[in-house]
Parts: structure tokens; sequence; C-alpha cells
């Protein structure tokens, strides 16, 4: 078994190169999130999530970039349908129970990490990154600072923000983005 595997942080700092920004202003939203890097190599995730626009929903998200080199890792080079771009990492943490998380100093407030293992090369018609599975937990930025361990079954997967149940299991030899997000779903019904 392997020891620790940094993917970002501590001797591997975030930026450069910059995250990618998903923000809900892709459906007509005015969220938005930013990702700067910190001195000691951590990052700072940060922005306004606004859930007036979309009738109590919204999200904001910051996605790892694709490319860039990372223990573990290795950059594949292909371009047809099912297979990867060329320069994409992909890591492989199948040797790994899961995933630490160092949260600093935090605003007591709920993210989601999350992880995919599908091309995220697709586009749509319209240059949009096309929807795929999103591997997704729950982590609490605490006010003082926490370690958080999650293991690969914390993971659930969703799709366009649902909870998919059939979706097989996590590719764990194929990571190939990681991202955090800030959302709310949409008003809850009165009874």
């Amino acid at each position: 078994m392997p020891g620790k595997c940094v993917l970002f942080g501590d001797s591997k700092p975030f930026l450069p190169p910059p995250w990618q920004t998903t923000d809900d202003r892709v459906r007509g939203g005015s969220s938005q999130s930013y990702l700067a890097a910190l001195p000691n190599n951590g990052a700072r995730f940060y922005g306004n999530l606004d859930t007036k626009t979309l009738g109590g929903a919204g999200f904001a998200s910051q996605f790892s970039p694709i490319g860039g080199q990372n223990c573990n890792s290795t950059s594949v080079v292909a371009s047809q349908e099912g297979s990867t771009s060329e320069g994409e990492t992909v890591w492989d943490l199948s040797d790994y129970d899961g995933l630490q998380i160092n949260l600093g100093k935090g605003d007591g407030k709920t993210y989601t990490m999350i992880l995919k293992d599908e091309r995220s090369d697709v586009k749509r018609d319209d240059g949009r990154e096309k929807a795929g599975i999103s591997w997704e937990v729950e982590i609490s930025a605490e006010k003082d600072g926490v370690n958080v361990w999650k293991t690969w079954s914390d993971f659930k997967a969703f799709y366009r923000g649902k909870e998919k149940d059939d979706a097989g299991k996590l590719n764990r030899s194929q990571i190939r983005r990681i991202g955090l997000m800030m959302r709310r779903f949409g008003p809850v019904a009165q009874a």
C-alpha cells in the first residue's frame, strides 16, 4: 500500500494552472465562485451563492484543471469518442482508501467535494461541458479548521444535481477532475 499522495496543497500548489469556474450562470443564474492561491500552497474557495435568480436554487463551483501532473497520475493521449483528450491528467487512486481534506479556518457552512471519473472534454453543441455523473460528498467548513476524512463509500453518484442510484461505482483508477461546490437546491414544499 502506498503512503500519502498529495493531490493539491502542502508541497503542490493549487495554482497555476487556473481552476475552471462552473457556476449557475450557465443556466441563467448569477452565482460566482473563485479559487485563490494562498502563500502556504493552500487555496481559498469563495464567492457569492445567489438563490433568488433561479427560484431558490443555485450553485457555484471550481474544478481542477485538465492537465498538470500530480502523484500517481498519468497523462493520456487520444482523441476518439470514449477515450481521453491529449494532456488530460488521470489520477489512479485505486490503492487508497479515501481522501483527507485539510480545511483551514472556515465559515461553518457545508460544501460539496466532487470527483469526476468520466471525460471532461466532451462538449455540447453550444460549447459547454456535457453533463455526466459526479461523485459527491458533503464537507463542513468548521470555523476553527479541521481535517476531514472521507472514504470512497461516502461519495454518492449524482447527475445534474439529483442522486443517481444506478450509476455503478466510482472508477478510482481514473479520477479526471476534482471540484469544490457551494449550492442550494430549490425551495422546500410546505405541508
